[in-house]
């Protein structure tokens, strides 16, 4: 169960790393004001990143039942590994949208459906 809590944390922090650095990039000015025709096409991306949400959500809840039936320790982490990736895409989705200029509630929307599918799948306690 080591190496899982190991690869979880190295999603969380890859996540909390890119948007807090894009945060600080934004409110800094760093970072140019989209053109129009490019603020105008962020909004389909404020779309792909609800998608993606509905869709990391229902994939959290199908890998939670295929991990809570794994006969093997393997079993379980693949179920649990698979299950976390759209959730990273989500947040990493909104993080993008928001660099690229969009709304930050974009990048606070994938950053919480992330946190919502980690909670959904959690690791589970060693057997004692």
């Amino acid at each position: 169960m080591r190496q899982l809590f190991i690869i979880r944390l190295a999603l969380v922090t890859g996540v909390l790393l890119f948007a807090g650095l894009t945060t600080w990039m934004r409110t800094s000015g760093q970072l140019p004001e989209p053109a129009e025709d490019l603020r105008a096409n962020l909004v389909y991306f404020r779309y792909a990143t609800w998608a993606v949400a509905a869709f990391a959500l229902l994939w959290a809840l199908f890998w939670k039942a295929r991990a809570e039936a794994a006969m093997t320790e393997s079993g379980v982490h693949r179920a649990l590994i698979i299950g976390w990736a759209p959730g990273e895409a989500t947040a990493l989705l909104g993080t993008v949208t928001y660099f690229q200029g969009g709304e930050p509630a974009s990048m606070a929307f994938g950053v919480l459906a992330f946190l919502v599918v980690l909670l959904i799948l959690r690791i589970p306690a060693p057997p004692r």
